[in-house]
């Protein structure tokens, strides 16, 4: 008769027999690995019981999780490291704590349990971004010491790079640690175990969009490539962050409005083009002109026909022109030279 130990491993080769099968049947019909999961797939599980952890069901296998969860959470280096020298401990019962440490920015527990030998996996570092913000660098720095870097991905290649271009401080840490702002999550979600595109604008035009003049400029300096997409085509259309525009037309402040042309100049003095045709699949606008009017950024539509914009390039709504005629205020008529005087 085989030993409880026994049962417990032939449980855990029995799953990893089945998902290997699983994913070797996907792959010889679709050509494809299976692109369905958890979040936590990339943990290793070593132990019967390590996927109630995920399950809400810790409680049976592990009956001291919940005291550990809140050690992690709350304890010190010594208190957690009590809990995990106790007796051992599997890799998913590590990580389980870990991402509790790093959400709440515990950084003595955190570093306890990286060096007890806690896995970073693909979903582990966007814990640190929960945390207070006076922790995330020191939490940052412990998973660089411990092996991680900034480009190395999320499912479907995401990199955290294009999550915090609006803060000044976790930008300059991250290029200082080589990420590289080329690289972004897949546009097509190929691949959930894949690489990141090499070619991606989603933190040039993130921070076009949401960041300061000086965060573009150093992802510019990083070597951010304006060709990847359309980061001027984003700042010409880009609404105040509180603001829904699928709601219901939105009309920006005057500081607002004005506030991305530095943003706008910047690029422009890069080589952006105004006259640029944004290359998307999706149904947009296309060109700066026409997502400003959309809008209903008047200065900014004013600033970019200063330096060239034609209001009369279409895109899918239309010319500049053709669509302030239709739903464009006074003031944007006027700026584009629209007559709005009565017929005698």
């Amino acid at each position: 008769m085989e030993s409880s130990d026994e049962a417990r491993r032939r449980l855990i080769q029995q799953r990893q027999m089945a998902l290997q099968a699983a994913r070797k049947l996907q792959l010889e019909q679709t050509g494809r690995v299976a692109q369905m999961g958890m979040a936590h797939d990339d943990i290793p599980i070593t132990d019967a019981g390590d996927l109630s952890l995920f399950n809400g069901h810790a409680g049976t296998s592990h009956p001291d999780f919940a005291a550990f969860q809140s050690a992690c959470r709350n304890g010190s280096f010594a208190a957690v490291e009590a809990m995990v020298t106790s007796k051992p401990r599997s890799k998913a019962y590590l990580h389980q704590g870990l991402v509790q440490a790093l959400a709440v920015g515990n950084v003595d527990a955190a570093g306890c349990l990286l060096a007890n030998g806690a896995p970073i996996t693909r979903q582990t570092p966007p814990h640190v971004l929960s945390a207070p913000e006076i922790y995330k660098i020191p939490l940052f720095e412990l998973l660089f010491q411990h092996g991680w870097t900034p480009n190395l991905p999320g499912f479907y290649g995401a990199t955290l790079l294009p999550r915090l271009v609006t803060s000044p401080a976790l930008l300059t840490w991250f290029l200082d640690h080589g990420a590289d702002p080329n690289l972004g999550q897949q546009r097509d979600y190929r691949d959930r175990w894949g690489a990141p595109d090499a070619d991606s604008c989603l933190a040039l035009e993130t921070a076009a969009a949401r960041g300061t003049v000086e965060s573009v400029r150093q992802l510019l300096d990083a070597g951010a490539k304006i060709a990847n997409g359309g980061p001027l085509y984003v700042a010409a259309g880009a609404c105040p962050p509180d603001a829904d525009p699928r709601a219901g037309p939105v009309t920006p402040s005057r500081e607002f409005d004005e506030g991305r042309i530095p943003i706008m100049a910047l690029l422009v003095e890069r080589g952006a083009d105004v006259n640029g045709k944004l290359e998307t699949r999706h149904v947009t606008a296309q060109y700066p002109l026409v997502t400003a009017v959309m809008a209903r950024a008047v200065e900014r539509v004013k600033w970019l026909l200063s330096r060239g914009a034609d209001p009369r390039l279409r895109g899918y709504f239309g010319s500049a022109v053709e669509y302030a005629e239709k739903l464009g205020s006074e003031e944007m008529k006027s700026a584009l030279g629209i007559s709005t005087a009565e017929p005698q």
